[in-house]
């Protein structure tokens, strides 16, 4: 049968080519430093591009060289004794089910193979992602402790800057209230002894005035006394 010999022709190129892609992919560190952008110049889509690329192959590879395995197990099962050609004429089944066997055993051990790489690189690119993440966590609460840092200074130097300003303006106030205080002491004793010169003043006055008074008052009674005298002298 010519699609047993296409078949098998092509479960052997992609078990080739199955096993090239898993030579080509790279280590664990250099996946890991690709992760971080190394080397990514040198490659043909880059470092994600290239690992992407060939985890999709080796996948598709390997589900390929699968389904061929199952298709051929089957037809070798079913095939019988007769001969179709030159090229696909079988002279000893059992010795054809067994390279079947062997080659089924092989594509399953390159599935299997290829699932355990696939998975340690998922593994590996998960573990990155997670230092990534963690150093970015890291920084930022670094940044977050120094932005905390920078509003408790500035916060304490408007604090001092107000207790200043407080300071000297209570400093201020107090000077200005002395300084009323002492005009109003100096105004109010200037007052005082105004009103007590005042006093003083009306006092010598009301003395003089009484004195005059007092002397106008003689004058008078002498004056009527020597009237009367007068008086009774000429009767």
């Amino acid at each position: 049968m010519y699609l047993y010999a296409i078949l098998l022709v092509l479960f052997l190129i992609v078990s080739v080519l199955l096993i090239a892609f898993i030579l080509m992919q790279q280590g664990k560190g250099a996946s890991m430093g690709a992760s971080f952008g190394a080397g990514a110049s040198n490659t043909l889509f880059g470092s994600a591009g290239s690992a992407d690329f060939f985890v999709k192959s080796t996948w598709i590879l390997g589900a390929l060289e699968f389904i061929l395995a199952i298709i051929l197990g089957y037809m070798t099962s079913h095939r019988t004794n007769e001969n179709t050609d030159d090229f696909t004429t079988i002279e000893q089944p059992a010795i054809v089910k067994t390279e079947m066997s062997d080659a089924v055993d092989s594509a399953k051990k390159h599935a299997s193979d290829a699932v355990d790489a696939v998975k340690e690189q998922s593994s590996e690119a998960a573990d990155a992602v997670k230092e990534q993440v963690s150093q970015a966590a890291d920084a930022a609460g670094e940044q977050t402790v120094a932005v905390l840092d920078s509003a408790k200074e500035q916060l304490s130097a408007v604090a001092d800057a107000a207790k200043e300003q407080t300071s000297a303006a209570v400093s201020a106030a107090k000077e200005q209230v002395s300084a009323v205080s002492d005009a109003v002491k100096e105004q109010t004793g200037s007052a005082v002894d105004a009103a007590k010169a005042a006093v003083s003043e009306a006092k010598d006055s009301a003395k003089e005035t009484a004195k005059e008074a007092v002397n106008s008052v003689n004058e008078a009674v002498k004056q009527t006394e020597s009237t009367a005298v007068n008086t009774k002298d000429t009767n």
